[in-house]
């Protein structure tokens, strides 16, 4: 399908998909620079201790290593002790170039972990396919990528030995001491330079990276609608299926009404039926309620019932727009209801009587 004809935004579901397929917009370039950043800044704040520990590893090596007994056990647990030390002095680097590469992969896309993108794919054997690859888009800009990175790095290290040419030739024939620590000192600011460059360089990768996937994901406006479909159901039929619900919710509030204590109408308009059971409840509730057809069906069905029907066109306005079927009614409602209830009781019981 074509390109130009997905101009809708992807759903969660399409979204969900892709994830699970390991599509996400993940920049390497910026998991890279923030491994370089943090390894300087790492090597900066335990550059005295490494170094005074690989010094003090150096001169253990050159003073007793050849008075060693050199036997295998000998020159085997010699060697041990040596790993273990320079493993204990270079771990806090290695760990943290190690949590902040995790780290930089988890803020981009989160905690993801897909095999399907290692599963094995016929089309990648096609070998018109890789041509195609090779001369897409991605790759291009993969290359320009490449390139401007090779440049911008080349002109900081040029632009930045050209503005300390007169420092490092102060070195010639300098102490030894005060060389190696300006040494080293330019060297940190070289990279620290190059290092923060490249992070522009990969937070810009990530924009791109970002907006790429965006494109990849858009789709048709029938792939919305089919997907919508999957998701949520068919509208067509999720509402045949509500209608039938308020089919059976309607059959079942009908029952009620011949169970009723009084119907309260409008007259022509509303009709709610109450029932007062003390041993239930501690107020009237309404059992059924309808507007219209369904309010003339109510009457209709209370008439043959039996069940008071009294016209009282504020209350049932209120009962209707303020009660639920089920729930009892308010407090500033008790005083109507129950002189409603009174006289249905009086006229009962008159007619018990006559």
């Amino acid at each position: 399908m074509a390109l130009e004809d997905k101009t809708e935004a992807p759903t969660p579901r399409r979204r969900q998909e892709a994830r699970e397929e390991g599509q996400v917009a993940r920049s390497m370039e910026l998991g890279s620079a923030m491994v370089l950043v943090t390894s300087l800044l790492m090597i900066k704040l335990s550059g005295p201790s490494l170094v005074r520990c690989l010094k003090d590893i150096t001169t253990d090596c050159l003073t007793n290593f050849p008075t060693q007994d050199f036997t295998t056990s000998g020159v085997t647990s010699y060697l041990a002790r040596l790993l273990l030390q320079t493993g204990a002095a270079i771990a806090p680097l290695l760990i943290g170039v190690a949590v902040v590469g995790f780290a930089a992969s988890a803020l981009q896309v989160g905690l993801v972990f897909s095999t399907k993108a290692l599963q094995f794919k016929a089309e990648r054997l096609n070998p018109l396919s890789g041509i195609q690859r090779m001369f897409s888009a991605r790759t291009a800009v993969e290359l320009a990528k490449s390139i401007a990175k090779i440049l911008i790095v080349g002109y900081i290290v040029f632009s930045f030995f050209r503005d300390k040419y007169t420092d490092m030739h102060s070195l010639v024939g300098g102490d030894y001491l005060a060389s190696c620590l300006m040494i080293g000192k330019l060297t940190w600011r070289l990279l620290l330079r190059s290092a923060l460059c490249l992070f522009v360089i990969a937070a810009l990768d990530y924009i791109f990276q970002k907006t790429q996937l965006e494109k990849q994901l858009r789709m048709t406006k029938q792939e919305v609608k089919e997907d919508y479909k999957r998701t949520e159901g068919d509208p067509l039929l999720k509402s045949r299926i509500r209608q039938k619900q308020r089919e059976i919710s309607r059959q079942r509030m009908m029952m009620e009404v011949p169970k009723a204590d009084v119907v309260v109408t409008n007259p022509t308009h509303f009709a709610v039926a109450l029932k007062y059971d003390t041993d239930r409840s501690a107020a009237p509730i309404v059992v059924a309620k309808g507007q219209r057809l369904i309010a003339q069906r109510i009457k209709d069905i209370a008439a043959e019932a039996g069940v008071p029907i009294v016209e009282n066109v504020q209350l049932a306005r209120t009962l209707y727009a303020s009660v639920e079927i089920g729930q009892e009614i308010p407090a500033d409602l008790y005083q109507a209801v129950a002189e409603i209830l009174a006289y249905v009781y009086r006229l009962s019981h008159r007619l018990k009587t006559a």
